[in-house]
């Protein structure tokens, strides 16, 4: 239990560090805070599938984990794109000439790279383009309060099982619970960057909407795709590693498992902001 608390108290300071360098120094260190997690979470990714039994590529992984944000802060979209299609080019070679490559070792490889990098890539994009203080921090605490509340509620209340061949501990009653808990920490989102402004002209955020009401309207619709997304996300992560017959992706964060483990519900979360952002603004 010792271990468990210090390495949550550890590992939250270092994300909340990270947050305030990205709003009084430079969004690039929110771009950091997200690269230190895709990149373990890519080499865990590896790891994994090599234990369920499967042969992914380690060259096309790694031109992807070293090369793809560089290319992105130089070249934007194109060069993300281009880093990928180098990629993907690399692993059909290596599938033609690499004796007894399959198929299914090249599907792997990119699974391996598209399920932490690309999905956790509209961040970079949201931080440069966006309030990125608030996408990212919006990204992570969302998701940590869906789950917090799903577990207490799920843990106290909850008596119907919700995937019991995916994740036995999950409950309706919890994934209610985690359904609040998005909508709560949404609405403190609202009243700490628009209702009450307590960042001022300290972060480039621009409100939801002109008129209150739709602002409101539009963060309690937000906060619950975020709570159905962050638990989805979570289902989803349970789901691969029953597959690949791993309890954890990774064990570097000491009684909380891996880096994949922490992401895995801020993923779909940044994935839904992504394309909240593309309507809303």
């Amino acid at each position: 239990m010792l271990k468990r608390f210090l390495t949550a108290f550890l590992l939250t300071s270092f994300v909340v560090a990270m947050l305030v360098l990205g709003v009084t120094v430079s969004y690039h260190f929110l771009d950091g805070l997200i690269l230190f997690f895709v990149t373990l979470g890519v080499y865990e990714m590896y790891k994994c599938l090599k234990v369920g039994g499967y042969n992914p590529y380690k060259t096309p992984i790694i031109i992807v984990a070293l090369l793809a944000y560089p290319a992105w802060l130089f070249f934007k979209l194109p060069g993300l794109i281009g880093v990928f299609g180098v990629a993907f080019a690399v692993g059909l070679v290596i599938m033609t000439f690499k004796k007894d490559s399959s198929l299914n070792d090249l599907t792997t490889t990119f699974f391996a790279m598209i399920y932490p990098y690309f999905m956790l890539s509209p961040a970079f994009y949201m931080t440069e383009n966006f309030c990125g203080i608030f996408a990212v921090a919006y990204a992570i605490f969302v998701p940590v309060m869906t789950d917090t509340m799903a577990y207490l509620v799920g843990s106290t209340m909850g008596k119907h099982k919700l995937c019991p061949t995916i994740s036995p501990k999950k409950t309706v009653e919890g994934a209610v619970g985690g359904l609040l808990g998005g909508i709560i920490m949404s609405v403190v989102f609202y009243l700490l960057f628009e209702y009450f402004a307590v960042f001022g002209d300290k972060v480039a955020y621009i409100p939801f909407n002109e008129k209150q009401w739709a602002s409101i309207v539009i963060y309690v619709v937000l906060g619950i795709l975020g709570g159905v997304f962050s638990q989805l996300g979570d289902l989803a992560a349970s789901s691969v590693k029953r597959k690949l017959g791993v309890k954890d992706f990774g064990n570097i964060f000491p009684g909380h498992g891996g880096s994949m483990d922490r992401i895995d519900s801020i993923m779909f979360m940044l994935v839904l902001l992504f394309v909240a952002f593309q309507i809303i603004y």
